[in-house]
């Protein structure tokens, strides 16, 4: 069964961040769009123990961002938004495969 993770996260000078619920599984898909498509943004995503999972630190975005790249979820992982160019709402969402 596939899981969808869905969540709204609005920034506040450049950067905002949020939790997942607990998840189980392997994520398959994450996806993350501002409200205005010319925003460019940096995304982050930790684990509950302040692991980095997902680093897209080093890449801007701009628009929608998708990822198909797979890894196993366990836990609360929090989603970070920081370097965007406005302060907005930024939706996101995850499908996650239940093991």
């Amino acid at each position: 069964m596939v899981y969808k993770y869905k969540d709204t996260i609005t920034t506040v000078a450049g950067s905002a961040s949020g939790n997942t619920l607990p998840l189980h599984g392997i994520c398959k898909y994450i996806y993350i769009e501002p409200t205005t498509a010319t925003t460019t943004y940096n995304v982050t995503i930790t684990d509950d123990d302040n692991h980095t999972v997902k680093n897209f630190d080093l890449r801007f975005f701009k628009g929608a961002m998708r990822d198909f790249t797979e890894f196993v979820v366990q836990g609360i992982y929090t989603i970070s938004i920081s370097n965007a160019t406005a302060n907005e709402a930024f939706t996101v969402k995850m499908l996650v495969r239940e093991l």
